[in-house]
């Protein structure tokens, strides 16, 4: 039978504090060993220097690995030795620094250093409570729940939002929800009936993303959903596009937060490891560096949205890193927190000036390590899409996307696989907008933008052109595929109904392809797709049309 996500993580964990161990072990015997030294040797008192740095690291390091009480000891350690250590740095009088040390060693230290190594000997037990694995990581096919009693309206709203990809279970007034929510991704419920304020509804509310079909607009009725757990009230759920934008937006933004990229740089390989586990097992994607001198390659390779960065690794000191990093202005609004036993707030803060975001104070726990990372990705994202992304749709601005088009097209020529890249335009828009107005007309915009991000990969490519143009991607798709794709997105949004005042009204779209790598550029390749959109609507809009492909060099 095999085992569970979590007992792997537990096990993996599990391997990397007996490794600790087993290294602290020899760490201390040699601290042991120096401190001795350096009270019988006045030309042995920088070996201080070594000690004071080792304490410094297992004050941040010991109780993340299980053992708080060595952690705790180290720091106390540290904060004695420390003084001696710094007058060792400023080249004082050696033979005074070793008498120092014998009177402190006489006075009660000898006893709390020797016996540092005791503190290695119980630990606490690993936890993998904060270890929960993504819904999509164990359900194949997610759906939306809906509990809406107008059975001829919850017919409707399925249907309508089948076209967008969505899988929909509807629940009778009357009927029980499912034991298991594992498979739902969002829920959608009519306020009447959530008037039962010991139904539970909180807990159930509070697990996924949901949306409240209630025409009420006072304050108590809002607040007593708000406290319910629910995301969003929707007065005119009929209105499927509108409520398919709302249900998208909510959905990124869950999947957001569980979501990001995290470089981490330590040089404490043990606890690096450490770190790099936690955040993997949460979902997260990790790349951790124990060399600060590859810091600028890693991150250009990488392109973290977040970076953790220990304050002191050996020769290198955080802040000094994090000062040179702003030197380029691509890495000027890159978070980076920091990691330290520092518990001085005036210290702290002094390193925040110096070009740090936050400041994570050693031990740290994996749930607060977890939670830090995905709060904080999920604010750069946020933050990114700011400058990256078109404010109606969410898609890439067009400056990006052909950023993006252009590295496809080196990318696909490079390995000789096959991509495509499509212009998409709304037919008869200027219609649209002098007919029923712009508001409407940008809801049209952002129905094929959601419908567009729903349907396609995650790896493809979406960007809005300008206007109601759209460019998109399709990376390793055939010629035929992507035609095949496209045509059934164009029936499935020809088939959508939009509502203006007392009118209901459809829309339709044409679009141009063309085979990326069949032309010498991304430049050229757009420029036939967009030839064949135009020939598209010659031709009578509503349809896909492929691009001639450029003819070979002589």
């Amino acid at each position: 039978m095999p085992h569970s996500p979590s007992y792997e993580v537990r096990k993996k964990l599990e391997t990397l504090r007996n490794r600790f161990q087993d290294k602290t072990i020899r760490e201390i015997d040699c601290l042991v060993a120096s401190i001795f030294n350096a009270s019988r040797n006045a030309e042995a008192v920088g070996e201080l220097i070594a000690a004071s740095q080792l304490l410094h690291r297992l004050a941040g390091s010991a109780g993340t690995m299980g053992f708080p009480r060595l952690g705790e000891q180290a720091r106390k350690l540290e904060i004695a030795l420390q003084p001696l250590a710094d007058k060792v740095v400023l080249g004082a009088d050696r033979e005074q620094i070793r008498r120092q040390l014998t009177h402190m060693l006489a006075a009660g230290l000898e006893s709390q250093i020797v016996g540092l190594g005791d503190l290695l000997g119980s630990a606490e037990p690993v936890s993998t409570g904060w270890h929960q694995p993504r819904a999509f990581e164990t359900c194949a096919q997610p759906v939306l729940l809906i509990q809406e009693p107008d059975q001829e309206l919850a017919q409707l709203i399925s249907q309508g939002l089948s076209l967008y990809g969505y899988r929909l279970r509807s629940l009778g007034p009357q009927e029980d929800w499912p034991e298991s929510m594992e498979d739902v991704e969002l829920v959608m419920v009519r306020d009447t009936l959530l008037q039962d304020e010991n139904a539970g509804w909180s807990e159930r509310l509070h697990s996924v993303p949901a949306i409240c079909f209630s025409e009420a607009h006072d304050f108590t009725t809002r607040y007593r959903l708000a406290r319910f757990g629910v995301d969003a009230c929707i007065d005119e759920p009929q209105d499927i596009p509108a409520l398919a934008d709302r249900v998208e937006q909510l959905l990124a933004e869950g999947l957001a937060t569980l979501t990001g990229r995290v470089m981490i740089i330590d040089d404490d390989p043990e606890l690096l490891e450490h770190y790099r586990l936690v955040l993997t097992s949460g979902g997260l994607e990790v790349r951790a560096l124990d060399d600060p001198s590859r810091l600028l390659a890693e991150l250009a390779e990488f392109r973290p949205d977040i970076l953790f960065m220990d304050v002191q690794m050996g020769h290198y000191q955080g802040p000094v890193l994090a000062r040179m990093l702003r030197f380029q202005a691509e890495w000027v609004s890159l978070p980076i927190i920091f990691f330290s036993s520092e518990e001085d707030r005036d210290l702290q803060l002094d390193v925040l000036a110096r070009g740090g975001d936050d400041f994570v104070t050693k031990p740290v726990s994996d749930e607060f390590l977890l939670r830090t990372a995905r709060i904080r990705c999920y604010r750069a994202r946020q933050l990114g899409k700011l400058v990256s992304l078109d404010s109606l749709t969410g898609l890439l601005k067009h400056g990006l996307a052909k950023t993006e088009l252009n590295r496809e097209h080196a990318r696909c020529i490079r390995s000789g696989h096959d991509s495509v890249v499509a212009m998409l335009d709304l037919d008869h828009f200027k219609r649209i907008n002098d007919t029923y107005g712009h508001a409407t007309g940008d809801t049209v915009i952002k129905a094929l933008s959601n419908l567009l991000r729903h349907r396609l990969r995650n790896t493809d490519i979406i960007g809005r052109y300008g206007g109601e143009e759209f460019v998109v991607v399709l990376p390793e798709c055939s010629l035929d595929k992507a035609v095949e794709v496209l045509e059934a997105l164009s029936q499935d949004f020809a088939r959508l109904v939009f509502n203006a005042g007392n009118e209901e009204f459809s829309v339709t779209f044409s679009a141009g392809v063309a085979a990326l790598n069949a032309f010498a550029s991304g430049e050229k390749a757009i420029e036939a797709a967009d030839q064949a959109l135009y020939q598209r609507k010659r031709a009578g809009r509503n349809g896909v049309t492929v691009a001639i492909e450029e003819p070979p060099c002589r």
